[in-house]
């Protein structure tokens, strides 16, 4: 009985939450509505999206069987809320309040945004889309692995004396903020990726070709996107996603503005 009324419930929540009206048992049928269970209608709106969602579905026939289906999970749901579901169970709780949410949120989630708004977003939440760009590393080199995990636990335990015959820093790399890219060029694309990645002052060892590099990384500088036409994707994507939690927390809001909410502040 749980699962048959959980299933009902996200089935009629995800048809159309709300769209069930009432009606006094014992009145005439409104003309739109094809039955009446207790005091809920199921109006023709209901069953035409429901057989809209089926493959295949074609004609005007009223669909009997169909029409019984929907009569049989409102008396599901209706059972579930006189046994108490709606507020005891937290499965169909939980299943209420997604499809609740994606019918606030779906029309943000299909916003289609210009690129002049797209671009106006990207610049006012520049802090969203950042992104290193340059890199302070120290790098040692050795063809012993047993070496540079020995350095690695030394720079770590804070030795600042990291000499050893076995592992050779590697004297050539520039010193200093330098962009990702040249840093890629010494390390390689991944090592120097990976090492944008790590905490400021972290360490860890990456094998390349047959050697190991043990890798510190002493700064690194942030940078602002500002080129929509690199991100476009992931800028609407934020865009979407931002306007779906500020259409939620408005709706709640609304919701708050017309409950009686008593909290315990003990």
């Amino acid at each position: 009985m749980r699962l048959l009324a959980l299933g009902a419930l996200i089935g009629l929540v995800v048809a159309g939450f709300g769209i069930l009206r009432h009606s006094p048992e014992g009145s005439p049928l409104p003309e739109d509505a094809l039955a009446r269970v207790n005091d809920t209608l199921i109006s023709r709106d209901i069953y035409e999206r429901t057989i809209a969602r089926l493959p295949g579905s074609v004609g005007n026939d009223l669909d009997t069987d169909m029409l019984q289906n929907l009569i049989d999970d409102e008396l599901l749901v209706q059972r579930g809320i006189e046994l108490g579901m709606m507020s005891s169970d937290l499965a169909v709780r939980q299943a209420v309040i997604d499809s609740l949410v994606a019918s606030i949120t779906a029309e943000a989630d299909t916003a289609d945004p210009t690129d002049a708004e797209l671009q106006a977003y990207l610049l006012s939440n520049a802090d969203r889309f950042s992104y290193v760009s340059e890199i302070s590393i120290e790098a040692w080199q050795s063809d012993k692995e047993s070496a540079a995990q020995t350095l690695i636990e030394k720079l770590r335990a804070g030795d600042g004396d990291a000499a050893s015959d076995d592992i050779s820093p590697m004297s050539d790399l520039p010193s200093g903020l330098i962009p990702i890219g040249v840093a890629a060029d010494y390390v390689g694309p991944g090592i120097a990726s990976t090492s944008a990645t790590m905490p400021e002052g972290s360490s860890a060892v990456f094998a390349r070709r047959g050697r190991w590099l043990v890798i510190r990384l002493l700064e690194k500088k942030m940078s602002a996107a500002t080129d929509l036409g690199a991100m476009r994707n992931r800028v609407l994507i934020d865009f979407r996603r931002n306007l779906a939690d500020e259409t939620l927390r408005s709706y709640v809001q609304g919701l708050r503005e017309r409950a009686s909410i008593t909290v315990d502040r003990r």
